[in-house]
């Protein structure tokens, strides 16, 4: 608003002088040159209000400039002269001098008639809006291929006639009934949809304070944690050493899942992980995108040591290289499999990994702050789900007090 009173300040002082005329016509527009860093208005006298912004660029645009009934200056835009012809920019100016003189203010009608067609809109047609403007922006490529199969399958078959603004709570409790039998993949509907809904709020397509995701609760879902005992992480650590004796699997691949056991990393941060964000002397790597955003990750002697043993490749920035030149290792699927059926505990998942990193750090007495960190979690209510793990060790230490007692 301070820039606003500014440009019309000078605007004011313009209108007292030369840059006022009788009518303005696309001669005297095309006419006006634009002045070095100074942007200037050029007024029409007919019309109170009506205008031409001229920029130092020499981009010209059409406004009606106003005073509301709280005496507070409004500018509207009416378009850019060239893309708009200055009679049709008139008209549109006199419509809304017009609406002002009966006592409607422009802006506001303008706003509700933008609001009205907003809820008008499909929830396609909202959705390809929310997927430009929300998740291309805001998730990960790996985040949006994992959820192209629930929003084809599952979401735009459901609601994609739906006007976005009608879509109730029972539209949502129906939808989740739909998806009973795939509870864990109707769960990550829900809130796929409520961020939707949320942005549908914001951006003006629904009414504030109306997710219909709201209250609707997910299916209970059955915590899927594995951990490795120390008997099975020998035979795993040998088990790999095994296979990279006889190269029955690439060194890049199974260097890998040593660092998923040594680091506790997610799987896509180890697989895309760069060698100018590995700092060995300093004993870290320092990740800009990881899922939660910057990150940086302490390397124990374990780790470093399988990086250094890793052969960096000509025209090849990725630490763990593909098979395809100049790209990164895409899986540990099928290498991943043949180790754990090898170790004996074929229904242990590539993601245990990272959840048994953290049981050991609290079985050796690590706190479950300092486990939150080594793990990267945003907040350590994620990290609460080990705390049966540190139980254990506190009972170890209540006992270690306890023969003060004796």
């Amino acid at each position: 608003m301070l820039l606003l009173n500014t440009v019309l300040s000078v605007a004011i002082v313009l209108q007292k002088k030369e840059d006022v005329m009788p009518k303005l016509t696309k001669k005297i527009i095309d006419s006006a040159q634009p002045i070095t860093n100074k942007t200037f208005y050029v007024w029409d006298q007919e019309i109170k209000g009506f205008s031409c912004q001229i920029l130092p660029s020499g981009r010209k645009t059409y406004y009606y400039i106003y005073r509301n009934a709280q005496k507070k200056w409004q500018r509207l835009k009416i378009g850019v002269h060239g893309s708009i012809t200055c009679e049709l920019a008139r008209g549109i100016a006199q419509g809304w001098a017009g609406d002002l003189a009966r006592g409607t203010d422009p802006k506001e009608y303008k706003k509700k008639q933008e609001e009205d067609r907003n809820k008008s809109v499909s929830f396609e047609e909202f959705w390809k809006i929310f997927t430009e403007r929300y998740i291309q922006e805001r998730h990960k490529a790996s985040t949006i291929k994992g959820d192209h199969h629930r929003v084809k399958n599952h979401i735009l078959p459901f609601f994609r006639s739906k006007k976005i603004a009608d879509i109730d709570q029972k539209s949502i409790l129906d939808f989740k009934d739909s998806l009973s039998h795939i509870k864990g993949n109707c769960n990550k509907c829900l809130s796929l949809l409520s961020t939707a809904f949320n942005q549908a709020e914001l951006w003006g397509y629904r009414a504030k304070k109306s997710n219909p995701c709201e209250g609707v609760v997910k299916h209970p879902e059955k915590k899927m944690e594995r951990f490795l005992t120390n008997d099975e992480l020998k035979k795993l650590e040998k088990t790999i050493e095994i296979q990279k004796v006889a190269s029955n699997s690439s060194p890049y691949t199974l260097a890998a899942l040593w660092m998923l056991l040594y680091t506790g990393c997610r799987e896509g941060e180890i697989l895309t992980l760069k060698w100018k964000d590995v700092h060995l002397d300093d004993g870290y790597l320092y990740l800009k995108d990881s899922k939660v955003g910057v990150r940086t990750i302490p390397l124990n002697d374990k780790a470093k040591q399988i990086l250094m043993s890793l052969q960096k490749q000509e025209n090849n920035p990725y630490v763990f290289c593909g098979r395809i030149l100049g790209q990164h290792l895409k899986e540990t699927k099928t290498t991943w499999r043949k180790t754990r059926t090898l170790a004996g505990i074929p229904d242990f998942r590539i993601h245990d990994l990272r959840h048994s990193f953290a049981s050991f750090a609290l079985k050796k007495g690590i706190d479950l702050y300092t486990v939150s960190k080594l793990l990267g979690h945003k907040n350590i209510a994620t990290t609460t789900r080990y705390a049966h793990l540190e139980l254990e060790h506190l009972k170890k230490a209540t006992n270690i007090v306890a023969q003060v007692f004796k």
